[in-house]
């Protein structure tokens, strides 16, 4: 013959605590997990807008001719940028390659070192920046007048 027992069936109060910490601990977890992924993807874009506007920059700079750069730093903003205070800073240098012997008059030693920086402030006041930084020689298609006639 077989007893049943006559107590209460069902969870007792310390597995129900357990569970539910275990629950809770769990949803606080995947909440940190997305929020911090929000953020990132926040970050992406923001990084994403800062290289694009150094790549139109750096395009800006790469079409002045040879002879008009000049040593300094020259800043500015940008109009319709998709993000709010953000810059742009160029410093050139001139440098001089000691390494190479002077060929002729056509061909200095020199060079132009260009940095040029895009900046953007965020509304906490911190800063996120990205530079590129590249070198200009003189060829001798710029030390020449361009062909009359022009093309097309």
């Amino acid at each position: 013959m077989i007893r049943r027992r006559h107590g209460r069936s069902g969870f007792t109060l310390l597995e129900v605590m357990i569970s539910l910490a275990i629950i809770a601990t769990t949803i606080f977890a995947l909440l940190y997990m997305r929020t911090r992924a929000i953020e990132h993807t926040g970050s992406a874009r923001e990084m994403r807008i800062l290289w694009t506007l150094l790549q139109q920059k750096v395009g800006d700079f790469d079409e002045i001719a040879y002879d008009d750069y000049k040593d300094g730093t020259e800043s500015g903003s940008f109009e319709d940028a998709p993000l709010d205070n953000v810059v742009w800073e160029r410093t050139t240098e001139k440098v001089e390659m000691t390494m190479i012997e002077k060929v002729d008059d056509d061909h200095p030693r020199e060079m132009w070192k260009i940095t040029v920086r895009v900046i953007y402030t965020r509304p906490d006041q911190t800063q996120r920046k990205v530079q590129a930084q590249f070198y200009r020689l003189l060829k001798e298609d710029d030390a020449q007048e361009p062909p009359p006639g022009g093309g097309g």
